[in-house]
């Protein structure tokens, strides 16, 4: 009987450079119809999940105060970001992909925020005896 022999297939190859689109792109570069670059936008978007994580250590009414603050901020930028991303379409994906997700989950711990609100004026009618 014949030894069968395995060929040898070869380990795909790690690329570690990144596409083309992608190493072309300066995130640094100052869009003034934005206000900033994707760069700073990142930042923003990072400074509120940063504050969102220090949210379980704060009052109800101070989380509502900051999401509002944040929200206002990123709404602002999500409209300049809308009125230039026909003409530059590297903040298309920022929008979408980030400040609109930074958006929504901070509209989601505002409304959580809101209803431990509720709850804890509700305790406290509760405990004065008020109806």
């Amino acid at each position: 009987m014949a030894k069968i022999q395995l060929a040898q297939v070869p380990e795909p190859t790690v690329v570690s450079e990144p596409p083309r689109a992608a190493a072309m792109l300066d995130t640094t570069r100052v869009y003034s119809e934005v206000g900033g670059s994707i760069d700073s936008v990142r930042e923003e978007i990072n400074d509120a999940f940063a504050d969102m994580k220090e949210f379980l250590n704060q009052e109800p009414d101070e989380i509502m105060k900051i999401c509002a603050g944040h929200s206002a901020r990123l709404s602002e930028i999500r409209v300049r970001i809308s009125r230039i991303e026909d003409f530059h379409r590297q903040w298309k994906n920022v929008r979408t992909r980030e400040v609109e997700v930074a958006l929504e989950e901070l509209q989601n711990q505002f409304s959580a925020a809101s209803r431990l609100l509720s709850a804890r004026d509700l305790d406290y009618r509760i405990e004065r005896g008020a109806p």
